[in-house]
């Protein structure tokens, strides 16, 4: 049982506080509001606080109901569903707190300190890296729209040779054989007279545009990227200010990072030193960026999650169980975020020649 409990109900506009014995009361979403909020609650000696968690609209409010002192519970909202009826804010701030004050509802978890702004900058680089995937696409529409094959001869249009030949071709460049000779030495090899053929475009004013315009949005993005690894660098030098690598640990070679690789200079020494020297790359699969992926979301206590079972249905990675007499569903539990990143290393497996 939760004694002095609150219930909140948080929207765009308006945030509704339910209290045992007390009319619903509500308050706007400026910042002076939420403070006379948190005020309220102090009068009225609330302890404890349930919210759900809504968009992004709970941060705010999060940081200050703690700062004055108040235990915060952020709650899944499909812990709070009520039975058919009619629902309004007033009665869900109500049933928040009425199935706090029993002892209902789990907390989520919420990272703090360096490991919030750490998931900021690395969530904020992960939008910049699928804007910059989508004018690659446009990149390449460009492209064959102008007849030039390059997608169906070099792997990657966005490497070094691929982005070569595009500034080459925008600059006015249409020698075939010209725009062969600033290809890397192994393509000019290997794919020699199939380059040579695809470089042998039908040039329109309105493609040329489209892939201008594609090929400076693909480096606006590279450049926020950038922006952000220089973030992520700045705090993980702060978390290590006062950190040596332990005793027996070598700085040698790390393993390789093949996509995405953030430009952070001794990304591995950073991610041992905040391990005590406790290498993850040494499974198979985890890379240094992958590993600071799962830094940046769980940080590096686990102990809040009581078993490993614990930590794996919270991943999504375990079936939900929904059983009625003789009938046993799966369960879907969604796509949390941290899920996602132990399938792309499962993904990452699948050529193995022993684990795939």
């Amino acid at each position: 049982m939760h004694f002095h409990a609150a219930g909140i109900d948080i929207g765009a506009r308006k945030v509704f506080v339910g209290l045992e014995g007390q009319p619903v009361r509500s308050f706007e979403t400026f910042t002076s509001d939420l403070v006379s909020l948190k005020n309220y609650l102090l009068e009225h000696k609330v302890s404890t606080v349930a919210m759900e968690a809504t968009g992004v609209y709970w941060y705010v409010l999060y940081d200050i109901l703690l700062d004055g002192g108040l235990d915060v519970w952020l709650v899944d909202g499909r812990q709070t569903r009520q039975l058919p009826g009619r629902k309004t804010d007033v009665k869900d701030c109500q049933w928040i707190q009425q199935l706090h004050s029993y002892g209902l509802l789990n907390r989520c978890y919420v990272s703090e300190g360096h490991i919030k702004e750490l998931r900021s900058y690395q969530r904020l680089r992960e939008d910049h890296l699928r804007s910059a995937a989508m004018h690659v696409q446009h990149m390449q529409k460009a492209l064959i729209e102008m007849n030039i094959r390059l997608p169906e001869v070099l792997s990657q249009v966005h490497g070094v040779s691929g982005m070569a030949l595009i500034d080459a071709i925008l600059q006015g460049e249409r020698d075939p054989d010209k725009l062969f000779s600033l290809c890397h030495k192994k393509i000019r090899e290997n794919k020699g007279e199939e380059l040579l053929k695809a470089l042998q475009g039908h040039y329109t004013a309105q493609g040329l545009f489209s892939l201008g315009q594609a090929y400076k949005a693909y480096g606006f993005y590279q450049g926020q990227i950038m922006e952000c690894d220089s973030q992520i660098d700045s705090v993980l030098q702060r978390i290590n200010r006062d950190k040596n690598l332990p005793p027996g640990i070598s700085e040698g070679k790390r393993k390789a990072i093949r996509h995405n690789k953030p430009h952070i200079n001794n990304l591995g020494d950073h991610l041992l030193k905040i391990f005590d020297g406790k290498d993850a790359t040494k499974l198979p699969g985890i890379t240094d960026y992958n590993w600071l992926q799962l830094y940046t979301e769980v940080g590096s206590d686990l102990s809040r999650w009581p078993s490993e079972k614990h930590f794996t249905s919270w991943l999504g990675l375990s079936p939900g169980q929904d059983r009625s007499g003789k009938k046993n569903k799966s369960k879907s539990k969604g796509k949390p975020a941290v899920g996602q990143i132990f399938k792309q290393m499962a993904h990452g497996l699948l050529n193995s020649k022993y684990i795939g």
